[in-house]
Formats: structure tokens, sequence, C-alpha cells
């Protein structure tokens, strides 16, 4: 007769949940930094163009500049997020 040892059984199940819920944490972070850049550029691009029109420019200028800083501050946010998460895993 075969038996395996519950314990053996039960540690190998909690390593695979553990591996199961590690992958979904990740994907949550890089997901989360995803739609934190969208809307740090989307709001940039958007504000732009309200204050654009607010001091009636003709020209689009504030509109592209206040978004290109926008996104600058969102690759540096992610720049950022990024090391803080390599240095967890490490």
């Amino acid at each position: 007769m075969n038996r395996e040892d519950p314990k053996q059984r039960n540690r190998e199940n909690s390593a695979d949940e553990r591996a199961l819920h590690s992958g979904f944490r990740q994907y949550g972070i890089y997901s989360g930094i995803v739609f934190q850049m969208l809307a740090t550029m989307g709001l940039g691009f958007w504000g732009g163009k309200k204050i654009n029109d607010w001091f009636e420019v003709s020209s689009n200028l504030l509109t592209v500049g206040i978004g290109f800083a926008a996104m600058a501050l969102a690759l540096y946010n992610l720049i950022t997020q990024l090391n803080k998460i390599q240095k967890n895993e490490n």
C-alpha cells in the first residue's frame, strides 16, 4: 500500500497557493501602475486643454506643454515604483 504523508501534501498545496497569490499580487501591482500612468497623462492633457481655453491662447501650446510635463511625471513615478518593487523582491 502506498501512503502519502498528509502534511507533505498540505505543504505542496500551500506552496502552489502562495505562487498563485503571488502572481495575482504582481498582476494587481503592475496593472495599478498602468492605470495610474494613464490617469496622470489624461488629467495632464485635459487640464492643459482647460488652461489653454481659459487663457484663450490660439495655439495648443499649453495643452501640449502641460501634457508632456504630465507624461514626464508619470514616467518618473513609474521608475520610482519599479525600483521600490525590485528592492522589495530582493
